[in-house]
């Protein structure tokens, strides 16, 4: 499940890796992103997106053909993801975070936070601050691509899907405690978008004993898509295929 503005087909290099090794990787783009329909980067509300998770899931499990599935998530996706596991209750062989939005960063100005209900309420499509697309990654290629895509939307979110997702935020931390599926959690702790902080509590809250968090040192905001991607990759998938027995 990708993460806000962007596509899944962004994490073509993921699934190449993965597929190298064995693993088959589905994905989507949720509604008002990337090739689906709908005003972008908005949501009416946040568990609309949940929908889209079952549609994926369905897929994933009728390719998988009873072998393991796992559900990842990066950045908001990640939130969606946890969101999904919270809500439906239903089983997966274990969750994934990729810089999951757990906690609001630093570059994220506090202002438009502390106003987020009001703004979500009377000017719900209003869009704020642009976020400078250098925090994803200190790869200058890999940032030229992203500002390329024009399947990217560099437009700032509006303004009900940001509080959406501060209210999901904080209703996936309080349910953290409950949950017992395997966890990986990965962030950089350069990330000035998503606080690795969050990644820290959640993985601190876990309610069951296999849970595991890799803090990458200098890494921005897309592990995935920075200079130690091929470690990142490589660590992520060892630990999918030691959860396949």
């Amino acid at each position: 499940v990708h993460g806000i503005a962007e596509h899944s087909g962004r994490y073509a290099f993921v699934a190449e890796r993965a597929n190298a090794r064995g693993i088959g990787v589905v994905s989507l783009d949720l509604r008002g992103h990337g090739r689906s329909p709908g005003e972008r980067s908005y949501v009416e509300r946040f568990d609309d997106y949940l929908l889209d998770v079952d549609a994926l899931l369905a897929k994933a499990h009728e390719l998988a053909a009873g072998r393991p599935v796992f559900l990842m998530g990066h950045s908001m996706g990640g939130a969606i993801a946890l969101r999904w596991l919270v809500q439906r209750k239903k089983p997966v062989a274990g969750l994934i975070l990729s810089s999951a939005a757990l906690k609001i960063g630093g570059d994220v100005p506090r202002l438009l936070v502390a106003l987020a209900p009001l703004l979500s309420r009377w000017l719900p499509h209003l869009r704020g601050t642009r976020i400078d697309p250098a925090v994803i990654s200190r790869d200058a290629a890999a940032v030229a691509a992203y500002v390329n895509d024009p399947l990217v939307s560099l437009e700032a979110p509006p303004a009900r899907t940001g509080a959406e997702l501060l209210q999901v935020m904080a209703a996936n931390r309080a349910a953290a405690a409950g949950l017992s599926v395997p966890v990986y959690l990965f962030h950089g702790d350069a990330d000035r978008l998503t606080d690795p902080a969050g990644s820290q509590e959640i993985h601190d809250l876990w309610g069951g004993p296999d849970r595991t968090l890799r803090i990458w040192p200098g890494s921005r905001h897309e592990t995935l898509n920075d200079l130690d991607r091929e470690a990142v990759v490589t660590e992520l998938i060892d630990w999918v295929l030691s959860h396949c027995s």
